[in-house]
């Protein structure tokens, strides 16, 4: 899967909600905020420049720091 394909599926996701990819989205954005110091004001993330609540959403993607990988 291409990086244009994940940013499109997080992107997706994020406007249109799926409950199981909910789940794992909420406990990636759990890490990123108590666990990681890379994480701006505005939920971008410093490292990799992505939107959070996109990226977390997209379950192709994993975290540049390797806090959270790709769902199965």
């Amino acid at each position: 899967m291409s990086k244009l394909e994940e940013i499109y599926n997080g992107w997706k996701n994020l406007v249109f909600p799926n409950p199981e990819i909910e789940i794992i989205a909420k406990e990636r954005m759990r890490i990123c905020v108590e666990e990681c110091i890379e994480l701006s004001d505005i939920n971008v993330c410093k490292q990799c420049g992505c939107y959070m609540p996109a990226k977390t959403r997209s379950p192709q993607s994993a975290c540049t720091l390797h806090k959270w990988l790709k769902a199965e």
